[in-house]
């Protein structure tokens, strides 16, 4: 039996009748299909393992030089006015306590929230409030976040223990099988000639 690819031509062949037994057709589209081949419903779908894909069928194009429009230059990024200023310094004086934000503020979510990049929030925070702080919220979500992971993790290799203690278990029952075996034939053959 043949096959051949509809894109190149290329063949291969299935030796159908092999010995004593005729295998079934279906058996030369797995032995094709394990090689690479795509085979089709007909001949002009079947392809060769070069060409399988669609887009290797296609062939390059070849890149010919189109005229484009000039790339466009970006716009420099705003300044921050005086405007700016004030309304990051009226949201500051609302969400920054003493040495530190108020939950569940940070620079981003003020930056976020006036709709202003946050280098501008950093720069006037620090400017004349002072340093970022730790926010309490935050802290305690690390926190529990570590805990936890520790103990996931602690878990975790308490579930690989037992998996290894499992299957040597099972490697050990297996291997004391053939012993039981052994032993209860012969424990019935003392059975039967003991009882004649």
């Amino acid at each position: 039996m043949r096959i051949g690819c509809a894109h190149c031509g290329g063949v291969a062949d299935y030796p159908f009748q092999t010995g004593h037994k005729r295998r079934p057709p279906i058996a030369a589209q797995q032995y094709f299909q394990n090689k690479g081949w795509a085979v089709g419903s007909s001949p002009r779908k079947d392809f060769c393992p070069l060409h399988v894909r669609p887009a290797q069928r296609k062939g390059r194009k070849l890149m010919t030089s189109v005229a484009t429009k000039p790339a466009s230059i970006a716009e420099p990024p705003r300044e921050c006015t005086r405007e700016d200023r004030r309304i990051i310094m009226e949201k500051l004086d609302e969400v920054y306590g003493k040495e530190a934000y108020k939950t569940p503020w940070t620079d981003t979510a003020v930056a976020k929230d006036l709709g202003v990049p946050r280098d501008w929030v950093t720069k006037n925070r620090e400017e004349f409030f002072g340093p970022a702080g730790s926010n309490p919220l935050f802290d305690e979500y690390g926190e529990k976040q570590a805990a936890l992971t520790a103990d996931v993790a602690e878990a975790c290799e308490l579930m690989k223990k037992a998996d290894a203690a499992a299957t040597a278990g099972r490697e050990a029952f297996n291997a004391l099988t053939p012993k039981v075996d052994e032993l209860r034939a012969l424990g019935r053959r003392i059975e039967r000639e003991i009882g004649r």
